[in-house]
């Protein structure tokens, strides 16, 4: 299985420097290869962003193309990072966000672990969910396994407080 293991992927550690870079995008050809090998069809789009199948795994991850400087992608990224640092009582912050595997250095690309709206029709989702979760609808949440998380955390506005404190979901 391609990409098992969620580790972030440096651009300074797969080529050789910034001119072989440079090289490879001026290829219009092969930018368009590069471009289909990785995104498959597209899944959705938002305000900020459009979201693919990754193609090298599409039940496994998604990619997220961010044409704008929102820092949806950024934040999404920082977010998860700051989460899987978390032990002890704030351990369970990282249940309630899809897992980012990679972001590209410009922020523009992000890979994400996919996740399914109606994938455990017999599990209800959640009568609530945490206070750090500001954008709640049902749009930006689905069922990575048994796991209810949110896929759209690029705007947190309690993104500073990880209280125990829940409000109601209306989904």
């Amino acid at each position: 299985m391609i990409l098992q293991t969620p580790q972030p992927i440096r651009l300074e550690n797969n080529l050789n420097d910034v001119s072989e870079l440079c090289t490879i995008t001026n290829l219009q050809s092969v930018n368009s290869d590069l471009i289909t090998m990785f995104l498959g069809e597209k899944l959705g789009q938002g305000s900020y962003r459009s979201v693919y199948e990754f193609n090298l795994n599409p039940e496994k991850y998604v990619v997220k193309i961010e044409p704008l400087s929102t820092d949806s992608n950024a934040n999404e990224f920082l977010t998860w990072e700051n989460a899987c640092g978390f032990i002890n009582d704030l351990a369970w912050v990282k249940e309630w966000f899809a897992p980012v595997l990679w972001m590209s250095p410009n922020a523009k690309v992000l890979i994400m672990e996919r996740t399914f709206r109606d994938h455990k029709k017999d599990k209800p989702r959640p009568d609530k969910v945490p206070n750090f979760l500001s954008d709640v609808k049902y749009e930006n949440f689905g069922w990575i396994g048994d796991k209810f998380v949110c896929h759209d955390y690029g705007f947190l506005w309690g993104f500073l407080e990880y209280s125990k404190k829940k409000k109601k979901a209306t989904w």
